[in-house]
């Protein structure tokens, strides 16, 4: 069964996703492969969207 995960770097409110994996491990793979990177960054947080969806993010217009 395939989930939804997010992910998001360290110190940055942007949100990224979703990445659809059958587990955590494989979600990670997915996003190393997608950075093109062989470890992750540290402090990257991966998450099941199921659990906590992506923020959306909205910039209001200034006057």
């Amino acid at each position: 069964m395939s989930k939804s995960f997010g992910y998001k770097f360290q110190d940055y409110f942007m949100e990224y996703g979703p990445v659809e994996a059958g587990s955590l491990e494989a979600a990670k793979a997915q996003i190393r492969k997608r950075l093109g990177v062989n470890r992750l960054p540290l402090g990257l947080q991966v998450w099941d969207l199921a659990e906590h969806p992506l923020t959306r993010w909205r910039v209001d217009a200034a006057s």
